[in-house]
């Protein structure tokens, strides 16, 4: 993901925060976590990209893409070196990532071949000021040992959902299990080949695996209602 289309994304955030292939949940001082979509039409847009956004005053100033074994982080040029970045590393992003997520470190890349001399420097300059080590001149990692607990800012502001948005996303399940199922109707009727011919699980198990889910979602709703 390049920076330009980060910076494109916060952009139509500011414009309409509550698109549809955007959900998203405050989980500390300025920052919220976000599930994103792409609909870039490539083989894997069905799932979902993991951010980190950093706002001001209720704008979006920044994003920190969670890649698993990298971050890659942005900040709008006007809103660069305010400290925005630092502060939603050390208050909510690492310890999130560190505490609630299966990770015991953080790595990093930064690549002076792809940001240049002033990115590269700012950038390494940022995660040296947050805690990161260096492990060789591109690569760097936190250890869950430099978090300080004393720096944590977190706020998880779950809120659920309403019993009508849970019936419909419960009804929308039910659509997507019939839709699959259609399919895979179309799929064996024009080829004549059933799909247990390749692989151990009839279309009719996947999709009953798919439609059974609200028995998940429904024990999760009462846990936390609970």
């Amino acid at each position: 993901m390049t920076d330009k289309y980060i910076i494109k994304l916060i952009t139509n955030l500011n414009r309409n925060p509550n698109f549809k292939d955007c959900i998203k949940v405050g989980i500390g001082k300025n920052v919220e976590l976000a599930h994103i979509w792409d609909n870039d039409g490539s083989s894997n847009s069905h799932i979902p990209n993991t951010y980190f956004l950093i706002k001001e005053k209720n704008k979006y100033v920044g994003a920190v893409l969670d890649m698993f074994n990298d971050l890659h982080w942005v900040i709008l040029p006007k809103h660069r070196k305010n400290g925005h970045l630092s502060l939603a590393l050390n208050q909510v992003i690492l310890p999130h990532i560190l505490e609630e997520m299966p990770r015991v470190e953080q790595k990093i890349t930064i690549k002076h071949s792809e940001l240049g001399e002033i990115n590269y420097q700012n950038s390494l300059r940022v995660a040296l000021r947050v805690g990161f080590k260096q492990i060789d001149e591109e690569n760097l990692v936190f250890e869950y040992k430099t978090l300080n607990e004393e720096d944590y800012q977190l706020d998880y502001q779950y809120k659920g959902l309403t019993e009508e948005a849970f019936s419909k996303t419960l009804n929308e399940l039910q659509l997507l299990a019939k839709k699959i199922n259609i399919i895979g109707s179309k799929i064996q009727l024009g080829y004549g080949k059933e799909i247990e011919e390749y692989t151990n699980l009839a279309i009719n198990e996947r999709v009953d695996n798919i439609a059974n889910l609200k028995h998940i979602f429904k024990d999760i709703k009462n846990d936390f209602e609970n």
